[in-house]
């Protein structure tokens, strides 16, 4: 069953079994800042753009949906093609493969947590006083899931020396707590 067809306690239970998918939570903490923000948004009726940030606040959480899931089976299929690679020439190459695949999907995570990191910032500015703090807490989030996705690209990907999918990822996560400091001292400031 997808993640998002269970229950909060079960993918919370399944969170803290023996092995979380660490990417898929990351992009499950990505769509509820950007839930928030759609929220934060749509209930700021004097911010005439406010529709259209809750559209695309919306529209980026469907796809960090459809990333989270296919990161969770990503992930498993990794750690089973690792776990069954025979010991020989197969097994460095299964390796190789399963770390690729696993680090593709966390970049794109780490790519739409920085979109919600900028789309939650503009709704600190603009939106309603109370949408404003939510929207901060939503930048929050989203700037943590970066950073936190751009380390787990860094550890599957430790054995290519020089691959700029780590470098663009820390780049996302550093951007990201930028666009985190001014949204937070924009909410403040309302």
């Amino acid at each position: 069953m997808s993640m998002y067809g269970r229950d909060m306690r079960a993918v919370l239970d399944e969170i803290a079994g023996p092995s979380p998918a660490p990417g898929a939570v990351s992009g499950v903490v990505v769509a509820m800042a950007a839930g928030l923000i759609a929220s934060a948004a749509r209930r700021s009726p004097d911010w005439a753009e406010g529709r259209g940030v809750s559209a695309q606040a919306q529209a980026l959480r469907s796809r960090v949906e459809r990333l989270a899931e296919a990161n969770e089976e990503a992930y498993l299929e990794a750690l089973a093609l690792i776990e069954g690679a025979a010991e020989d020439g197969g097994r460095d190459a299964a390796i190789g493969k399963g770390l690729d695949t696993a680090a593709e999907l966390p970049l794109s995570i780490a790519e739409c947590a920085y979109d919600v990191v900028l789309l939650g910032a503009d709704a600190a500015h603009h939106a309603a006083p109370a949408g404003a703090d939510d929207a901060a807490a939503a930048v929050l989030l989203a700037e943590a899931a970066a950073r936190a996705v751009a380390g787990l690209v860094a550890a599957n990907l430790v054995s290519m020396a020089g691959d700029d999918r780590v470098v663009h990822a820390q780049r996302l996560a550093d951007a990201a707590t930028d666009a985190a400091k001014r949204a937070v001292a924009a909410s403040a400031a309302r």
